[in-house]
């Protein structure tokens, strides 16, 4: 059992009794009013243009506060380092050296378009697993409280923020969560030839946590894709374990669950949503989704691990949930290939 390697970063000190009791920071309803108004009102602006451009220009006529103004100007910055002619070469070099298993096919094209998701099946075999828990497991021990500091912590969930650029990959054994044909296939089908990694991170929910609030993974609706994520089951997903629940077909709405389509006490956010789906699978499977996608972790309540890493891709321009710079180890950037480097969006070390 390692789950006592996992208490520091959890920022736990021992393992509840209760497993099945639902565990979540409340919010006032002052709160819950605050963040919806500023959600539908980001929304509304970012959907009455379709390209940055037009959403400068329509800015005016909205109420923005201070940090709706500083939100945009970060997000209407171009953050892309390399040229845009640099990724389109690697992410094309990587597609034509695929074997023919890498292609997608009709049908899966269409489940990412219409559902949102698309289950890859497995792509880690056991071995690679075993590898790759144990050097997780070693990592989440040694970095402790600080674990998951660099992108965000959560009581009872441990997590690992760059995982591919630190030294836990100077081998390249984790180089598959953000260059593997299919998975690239699937990023750039839903964001086009201009995308790059935004961030690697390790997730892990120990037992009686890991339930999330519903959400997506930009701040407010949109109706053109912005960043897609994929989830890396390093253990079996079970019902009972924490699996990822998603709402098929609601990246489609332009809505984001904290605005006015989901309309709600913050409670409810937590609580089971009409057609949603649990995506279980064998530990080795990658499912790939449109991270406008409504989804969220579940709690896990079983007395066992539920170990995922998540490669999270951003349109080119838009920047990086990770800052690479501070993070990267010398010897994974000077081993990256020029491919590997463009889809990070890094110069030669």
């Amino acid at each position: 059992m390692v789950i006592h390697r996992y208490l520091a970063a959890a920022g736990l000190k021992d393992i509840p009794k209760d497993l099945g009791r639902l565990r979540y920071a409340p919010l006032s309803e002052q709160t819950v009013a605050s963040r919806k108004a500023w959600v539908d009102n980001m929304t509304d602006l970012w959907c009455s243009g379709s390209d940055d451009n037009q959403r400068k220009a329509n800015a005016s006529s909205f109420s923005l506060d201070v940090k709706a103004q500083r939100t945009l100007r970060y997000y209407f910055a171009d953050h892309q380092k390399l040229p845009p002619g640099q990724i389109e070469k690697s992410t094309r070099h990587i597609q034509e050296s695929a074997p023919p298993s890498g292609v997608l096919t009709e049908s899966e094209l269409r489940d990412l378009d219409e559902l949102g998701y698309l289950n890859l099946g497995i792509l880690l075999d056991n071995r690679i697993l075993e590898s790759l828990r144990e050097r997780l497991d070693t990592r989440v021990e040694s970095e402790g409280s600080y674990a998951g500091h660099e992108v965000s912590q959560t009581q009872g969930i441990a997590r690992l923020s760059g995982t591919v650029v630190k030294t836990l990959n100077s081998d390249g054994l984790l180089d598959v969560f953000f260059s593997h044909p299919r998975l690239l296939a699937c990023v750039q089908h839903i964001l086009g030839q201009q995308f790059k990694l935004s961030s690697s991170n390790f997730h892990a929910p120990l037992p009686g946590y890991g339930a999330q609030a519903m959400h997506a993974d930009w701040g407010w609706g949109v109706t053109q894709p912005e960043v897609v994520n994929a989830i890396w089951m390093l253990d079996d997903f079970t019902p009972d374990n924490g699996p990822t629940r998603v709402v098929p077909k609601s990246h489609r709405w332009g809505k984001h669950p904290v605005g006015s389509a989901f309309n709600k006490a913050p409670s409810a956010l937590f609580k089971p949503i009409e057609n949603e789906i649990h995506l279980t699978g064998k530990a080795g499977t990658c499912v790939v989704y449109n991270a406008h996608l409504w989804h969220s972790g579940t709690q896990n309540q079983t007395d066992g691990l539920r170990r995922a890493l998540h490669s999270f891709f951003t349109k080119a321009k838009r920047p990086p949930q990770t800052d690479v710079m501070p993070l990267i180890d010398k010897q994974v950037w000077s081993r990256f290939s020029w491919t590997q480097r463009a889809l990070l969006d890094l110069p030669p070390p």
